[in-house]
């Protein structure tokens, strides 16, 4: 993971999982050590349902549905 660009501002490090409970990157990872790049596999992909779900009727009164 490059940069702070994953920073939330709240940094606290879990010593016990070894991950910060802000961003979820590891102490390595946030003090800039460099790490593999997850692979393609690694990386999950948007369910096709969940891109396509229409909004629930309470934000499409408010919000109206958008446009495509």
């Amino acid at each position: 993971m490059s940069g702070d660009a994953l920073c939330v501002g709240v940094c606290m490090i879990d010593w016990d999982a070894g991950v910060c409970l802000g961003c979820g990157r590891t102490a390595e990872e946030i003090n800039g050590v460099p790490v593999a790049a997850p692979s393609a596999a690694e990386i999950p992909q948007p369910q096709p349902s969940a891109v396509n779900a229409p909004l629930p009727p309470n934000v499409a009164d408010a919000l109206g549905e958008g446009s495509d």
